[in-house]
């Protein structure tokens, strides 16, 4: 294992990036953390065939514009490992490559799940490990005892409504994105029209926030089939979360149709959601789009090609480190307060929040004629961070 610089542009402070390779299968890992200008990095772990090193550092550039436009004290990061999740020994391989950076974890990093591995999963190796969580980076930082920190870690775990906190953070801030940009495009929240791709963590609780909220969901899709709503109506969301699988279940026992998975594409709705992998608005799905504007769950789902083909077309697109933040922000307000919040409060903070930096993107980019990217990126150029040098702290 060796850590090494990679040269970024002079105005992006250089990341560091550790090399590593499995001594028993030979498969490669990654751990970059994107600057080092604050105490605490965060962002999370991926098992993925085919993963890069080129494409965790521009994830972890991601996660630290994500931190930047929540004005967070906090670095961006990921790490991940090359390697087939359907092998089965895909715990072990990753229970050893968090063995090789595990000093960055008990003394830096702030480890979440990404693609192909849960909390749970995480968990249960850093108990293996030695370590009391994969987050425990966050007490130091904020100058708390292991077992303060555990008290405040353990309200992610708190049940609201037959889901956890855990559960509904990153999902809750790409909800409110989306009815923020309903607000912004003066439609109602009962009126809108939303499709989801993705039927993951933060699409399922995405769509938890918006059905209560009453917008209509038209369509879902994950990487097998579309189900489509028929003219005029709805999807039963209730009935499609009780499913607890990544993949949507059968609609018999709804009215709807079952099609291609890029029939979503093509399906007219204000709200289009891709929360399911990276650079699923390409050039090609960009001009086939029919939509009013695009709010991405999932990190790097709208390629530059796709920004520019949904521009030309009309069609807004909100940048992916600002509707993808809710997690980020939700770290804020669970380790932010002076005492220990309730999990209602925590999700509070993400939506109010959340709210907030939509609102002032999309002024910004409607009073001065420029892009939602280009006025987002002017705000994480702007961040300026609340006195003191502890990672989270409410204001």
């Amino acid at each position: 294992m060796k850590a090494s610089q990679i040269q970024k542009p002079l105005d992006v402070p250089t990341a560091l990036v550790v090399d590593y390779t499995d001594p028993v299968e030979g498969f490669k890992g990654w751990f970059v953390r994107d600057s080092l200008v604050h105490k605490l990095c965060a962002g999370g772990v991926r098992v993925q065939a085919g993963l890069t090193r080129n494409h965790l550092c521009d994830m972890a550039r991601n996660m630290t514009r994500k931190m930047q436009i929540a004005g967070l004290r906090v670095d961006g990061a990921k790490c991940g490992i090359d390697y087939d999740p359907q092998l089965p020994g895909k715990q072990k391989a990753l229970g050893r490559f968090m063995e090789a950076i595990l000093p960055y974890i008990k003394d830096c990093y702030s480890m979440g799940p990404d693609l192909n591995v849960d909390m749970r999963e995480l968990d249960s190796i850093g108990k293996k490990l030695g370590i009391p969580s994969v987050k425990m980076a966050i007490a130091a930082a904020m100058g708390w005892d292991i077992k303060y920190f555990l008290e405040r870690y353990a309200i992610l775990n708190q049940p609201i409504d037959g889901w956890t906190l855990n559960g509904l953070r990153a999902g809750a801030g790409v909800a409110q994105a989306c009815l923020s940009v309903c607000n912004f495009l003066n439609i109602s929240p009962t009126q809108a029209k939303v499709v989801i791709q993705g039927f993951g963590v933060v699409a399922k609780a995405c769509a938890y926030f918006l059905d209560n909220s009453g917008v209509r969901i038209i369509g879902f899709a994950d990487y097998q089939k579309s189900i489509i709503a028929p003219e005029g109506s709805s999807l039963d969301i209730a009935t499609l979360l009780q499913d607890k699988s990544t993949l949507l279940p059968r609609v018999r026992s709804m009215t709807a149709e079952e099609v291609k998975p890029d029939a979503i594409y093509g399906t007219a709705c204000d709200i289009f959601i891709p929360a399911a992998v990276e650079n699923s608005v390409n050039r090609d799905t960009a001009a086939i789009l029919a939509t009013k504007a695009v709010v991405p769950g999932a990190n790097l789902a709208v390629t530059s090609e796709g920004e520019e083909i949904l521009r030309g077309r009309g069609i807004l697109v909100v940048p992916d480190y600002l509707s993808g933040c809710g997690g980020s922000i939700s770290m804020e307000g669970l380790f932010g307060p002076d005492s220990h919040p309730e999990a209602e409060a925590v999700l509070l903070h993400v939506q109010t929040k959340m709210a907030a930096l939509v609102e002032k993107v999309l002024s910004r980019s409607r009073e001065q004629n420029l892009t939602p990217a280009v006025a987002a990126l002017q705000y994480c150029a702007e961040t300026a961070f609340p006195p003191g040098n502890k990672p989270y702290a409410r204001e």
